[in-house]
């Protein structure tokens, strides 16, 4: 039996994973298609908990955001887009170019033998197919006012790309700290949210400074009863959406509403 196959009809865990995507990549360097490899394997890995986490290695986020297609790529049901990869992979570690102006050092060989074409390289990963297994998503600015970090890896300026994620309906965990500070009218944008990602169950909205207004739009969504788990430090609460998170029976999954004192 290969190697590959034995991992994945082993125990399933993130060591397992992390073995099985090093296996891949060194067959991917001798020279081989993978398209096969994830053909074989996709249904192998379905079996798996949804809880136990099969990253998106940094490697091939940069691979798919330069090609916008990447067969191994649907094995993942996790994608890290957040400088917390640098913490791990500083010297790796680069923001994906979001803007025509952006004009960053291209590392590795994401671009051998490839025309990319018009979108930027967050928009790749965001529309590529092969991510709709993709279950927990984290594109959190971790380390933003640290005079070294390297920047956020992805800037999301509004929500479009992530609303219409070939992953969006089967998402369960989102991380969006300090993500979101461009949005127009964010209290809207999640409800829309929330009702295309009817399998969300937790969301963390910290330090976007949302307001009372989004706050209290936010807790008058139906499809917010579906969440176990809410964070809203650093998002300006005050009584009255207290009051409205209360109102709509969702304080007992709520964290951190500043200044809880009502």
């Amino acid at each position: 039996m290969e190697r590959e196959f034995a991992l994945v009809r082993g125990v399933p865990s993130e060591a397992a994973w992390d073995e099985l995507t090093a296996a891949l990549e060194a067959r991917r360097a001798a020279g081989e298609e993978l398209g096969p490899w994830a053909e074989a394997l996709g249904p192998e890995l379905a079996a798996w908990p949804d809880e136990v986490q099969r990253l998106l290695p940094l490697q091939w986020t940069y691979r798919l955001a330069a090609r916008g297609s990447l067969p191994e790529a649907a094995l993942a049901n996790a994608l890290l887009l957040s400088d917390r990869w640098a913490t791990r992979h500083f010297d790796e570690f680069r923001p994906l170019t979001q803007r025509e102006d952006d004009a960053y050092d291209i590392l590795g060989d994401e671009y051998d033998d490839v025309t990319p074409d018009a979108r930027t390289e967050q928009e790749r990963v965001f529309q590529a197919v092969e991510l709709r297994a993709i279950r927990s998503l984290d594109m959190a600015y971790f380390s933003e006012g640290n005079p070294y970090s390297p920047g956020p890896m992805v800037w999301l300026e509004s929500p479009e790309l992530l609303l219409a994620a070939p992953f969006i309906a089967g998402l369960r965990e989102l991380n969006v700290v300090h993500a979101l500070a461009s949005w127009d009218e964010p209290g809207a944008a999640l409800v829309e949210l929330l009702r295309r990602a009817p399998a969300l169950r937790r969301l963390d909205l910290s330090q976007n400074d949302l307001g009372e207004p989004a706050l209290i739009a936010l807790a008058a969504c139906p499809e917010a009863r579906q969440l176990q788990r809410l964070v809203l430090t650093g998002n300006g609460s005050g009584p009255a959406s207290r009051r409205a998170f209360t109102a709509a029976g969702l304080r007992g999954v709520v964290e951190d509403l500043d200044d809880d004192d009502d």
